[in-house]
């Protein structure tokens, strides 16, 4: 048991009142009982407890916004690279078990169509423990940085590269085995998507429910963000759903803006779950290889979607359909599939 969990007693006290004075606990508060859980203070069963009634009640978009305030406190930071706007990009840290994963070959175009990207996943990480964007890559044939210092080499001569929070959020990392025994989703699971090792840095979050798109974008206002997109993803991926009807909210100088994309308002065509059905990762492996060889369907339709997001994330001066073009000449060239056959960038 840890050795400060008196310390901790009076914020899980506040937490778990009983049902008629449940309620939403002071920013401050809430941003101070993370940083003493990020720090070891409070033992297994009080952050447990601390999370688990969170969720029963549903926590406020302040108090997500305190729990990443605190988690930024902790987290090591990468280095921007000269150059274009890193945009980070974060879907579900566990993973994906039901559906096809996209958001890395639109990483990789965009990169090669001239931006940086940096996705942020996990592995392991429950309740899921599905496929996650390491498992792609694996899968493509590239190698995962291993360290902070590989992955800053990544970034600048490659314009991509992914990390977890065992590389820049240990704190974080090291409550894997407690989050398991809790079985259920936390806060965590939603506080670890709101940011980013690189300051600054224009952020992507896939959501799974649509209440979320309220929540977490209010929340990336309440901490600031001055770019973010929050959109609706199938399982809470990396990847916006090209189906003309799911939802995206854009915060930009502390506004939000709610909207929806046409795909044949971009030339591309609608691509559902239908659309690209789950049957394997050989096949998932084969599909993304052919898109980015330049096998059309809604594969390569969403690969072009998300990559011209990406891009439009970190430069609104040119509109979607600009980008959309720009990634689109970049996979004719070849130049999406031609970042799987480069070395790892060696560390400078």
């Amino acid at each position: 048991m840890s050795k400060g969990w008196q310390e901790f007693a009076p914020y899980l006290k506040a937490q778990a009142r009983g049902p008629s004075n449940l309620g939403e606990l002071e920013p401050g508060f809430s941003e101070d009982a993370m940083s003493l859980i990020l720090r070891g203070v409070a033992s297994s069963a009080q952050i447990a407890g601390f999370l688990l009634v969170g969720r029963a009640r549903t926590e406020s978009f302040r108090e997500l916004a305190a729990y990443a305030r605190a988690m930024r406190n902790f987290s090591q930071e990468l280095e921007q690279p000269p150059g274009p706007s890193v945009v980070t990009v974060a879907g579900s840290f566990d993973g994906k078990v039901r559906t096809f994963n996209v958001g890395v070959a639109a990483s990789l175009v965009a990169a090669a169509a001239g931006g940086r990207v940096l996705m942020l996943g996990g592995e392991d990480v429950p309740p899921k423990f599905g496929r996650t964007a390491f498992d792609t890559l694996r899968a493509l044939g590239l190698s995962i940085p291993s360290t902070l210092e590989e992955t800053e080499a990544s970034l600048c001569e490659r314009g991509f590269a992914v990390t977890s929070p065992k590389q820049y959020l240990p704190e974080l990392h090291d409550l894997l085995q407690l989050r398991r025994e809790m079985v259920r989703r936390t806060a965590l699971n939603v506080v670890e998507k709101m940011i980013s090792p690189i300051p600054g840095s224009p952020l992507m979050v896939g959501i799974t429910h649509r209440p979320f798109l309220e929540t977490v974008s209010k929340a990336l206002m309440e901490l600031g963000v001055e770019r973010a997109l929050v959109y609706q993803a199938v399982e809470g991926s990396d990847e916006a759903v090209l189906d003309g009807n799911s939802s995206l909210v854009l915060v930009h100088d502390g506004t939000r803006k709610e909207f929806k994309v046409d795909p044949e308002s971009l030339g591309l065509s609608r691509a559902t779950r239908s659309h690209v059905p789950w049957n394997g990762p050989e096949d998932e492996t084969s599909r993304l290889l052919g898109a980015l060889d330049g096998e059309e369907g809604p594969v390569r339709d969403l690969i072009l979607y998300n990559a011209a997001l990406r891009l439009w994330m970190a430069d609104d001066e040119v509109p979607l359909e600009g980008h959309l073009e720009n990634v689109r000449s970049a996979m004719e060239f070849g130049l999406g599939s031609g970042l799987l056959s480069e070395p790892v960038p060696a560390i400078r």
